[in-house]
């Protein structure tokens, strides 16, 4: 995928391992504990579809305002209502609602801005790769596979920075144990816009 933006990875994890290392190079751990996968694919953490989450605190880098990218390889077992697969709080979003289309969308103006793939997209207990993108020009495009699955375009400019209480919460909501993913996810990549460069 060549958007034509310039991303930086800040943060890439890989839940092989029984903790949430942040490999990027920015200190973005995670703080959870999880039971690993089956076996059937990928080595990952496992969310219960109750209270399960992986949570990253908003360091300097994920608080940065501008364009966002995000990747996750994912194995949803249970709808039943949406489930939430990545979300910096006051944001953006990315997320499978109860009917199996796929959503994302960005926070501004005290307001969700958002686009959705058709219905029963996601096929259950089938692992796949997620991408949305946000440009700092106002682009948002959904991928599953790699194909794409939904875009649009809103003159919102630089999504928000992740804030605090809640920072970076995968696999739930960040506000409470709501629209937990009942599934597993294997990696996580999040790229945020780089800083401006100062002027000489």
């Amino acid at each position: 995928m060549n958007d034509g933006n310039v991303f930086e990875l800040v943060l890439h994890h890989r839940y092989a391992e029984p903790d949430a290392r942040d490999f990027s190079g920015h200190g973005n751990d995670g703080y959870s504990a999880w039971q690993h996968g089956d076996g059937n694919g990928p080595q990952a953490a496992v969310f219960d579809g109750v209270r399960d989450r992986i949570f990253v605190p908003p360091s300097r880098t994920l608080a940065r305002p501008g364009g966002v990218r995000t990747e996750l390889v994912v194995r949803l077992d249970e709808l039943g209502h949406r489930r939430t697969l990545i979300e910096g709080y006051l944001s953006f979003a990315v997320y499978v609602e109860a009917n199996g289309a796929l959503g994302a969308g960005v926070y501004r103006y005290l307001n969700w801005y958002g686009i959705g793939s058709r219905p029963a997209l996601v096929s259950l207990g089938t692992w796949a790769t997620i991408t949305f993108m946000y440009t700092d020009d106002g682009v948002m495009a959904l991928f599953l596979n790699g194909d794409l699955v939904a875009d649009g375009y809103r003159r919102l400019g630089p999504a928000n920075g992740i804030e605090w209480p809640f920072g970076l919460s995968i696999g739930a909501w960040p506000d409470a144990d709501q629209r937990v993913l009942k599934g597993q996810i294997a990696e996580v990549k999040l790229w945020r816009s780089p800083p401006p460069r100062l002027p000489r």
